[in-house]
């Protein structure tokens, strides 16, 4: 039985299937946000109750088909998301929490990142950078945490409206850093003093052409390791374990249908 249930879960048609039923939720998301459909509220409560009634119906099937090792469904971190999407969906949440319950609803869509595999290796590449990014994120603020100090002491008294006060100085290489208006600002210091055109110059060369690039570089290499992973997930041989176990199950119907004949 879990063998025929395996095929279906894994068929094409049941993951179409499936994608339109979470195209659907997301359907009735943008319909509920338009004042003149309210009166339709009821019929988008039983739509979504439709929806979350295949989802559950899906984990069911996915959860049968890893029979008896049941424990692999928990394995997949796709399948530790859709069954917590479930378990919050299925929170009684009402009154007050009508808000929350909605962006629960949300969360349903979050499913479409890993209905198809390229989609997935672009998730799995933002996941696998988090930890690099972070020693980035790290470094870009030691660099704006110098620059903010150095830019509020050489042009808070020539550009008070950009460099007057700390947070306004970091906000001010931000905007620097994402290169828009940028010659303005230079403009208001070097009219001041040409040398310091040398400041803009710098930060714009250590922030954006090397630390960006850092994080594409970060981006590309987790990119090929995810890409990989992925691979080696639709490709992983079955185990013996799982052999034995599915050669016991043939056993025992062949069993079941010779005492049957011999009846």
């Amino acid at each position: 039985m879990s063998i025929v249930i395996k095929k279906l879960v894994n068929h094409s048609l049941f993951n179409n299937f499936i994608t339109m039923i979470i195209l659907l939720q997301a359907a009735i998301l943008v319909l509920e946000t338009i004042s003149e459909l309210k009166n339709y509220i009821e019929l988008f409560n039983l739509i979504n109750a439709f929806v979350l009634s295949i989802f559950i119906i899906e984990a069911a099937l996915k959860i049968f088909s890893s029979y008896p090792h049941i424990s692999k469904y928990f394995r997949d971190g796709w399948n530790i998301l859709d069954f917590s999407i479930i378990i919050l969906s299925l929170l009684p949440l009402s009154g007050g929490y009508t808000t929350v319950a909605r962006l629960i609803r949300l969360l349903r869509v979050v499913r479409l990142t890993n209905r198809y595999k390229e989609m997935s290796i672009v998730v799995m590449t933002i996941i696998k950078s988090l930890p690099s990014m972070v020693n980035v994120l790290l470094l870009l603020s030691l660099i704006f945490f110098i620059y903010s100090i150095a830019g509020y002491n050489l042009f808070s008294d020539v550009d008070a409206a950009h460099w007057g006060t700390l947070p306004q100085s970091m906000l001010t290489l931000f905007q620097i850093l994402t290169l828009e208006g940028w010659v303005e600002i230079m403009s208001s210091a070097t009219n001041a003093n040409p040398l310091y055109g040398l400041y803009f110059i710098s930060f714009i060369m250590i922030g954006t052409f090397i630390v960006i690039n850092i994080f594409v570089a970060v981006i590309v290499k987790k990119s090929e390791e995810a890409y990989k992973q992925i691979e080696n997930t639709f490709t992983t041989p079955v185990t013996q374990k799982e052999i034995l176990s599915e050669i016991k199950e043939i056993k025992k119907k062949i069993e079941d249908l010779e005492s049957k004949l011999k009846t």
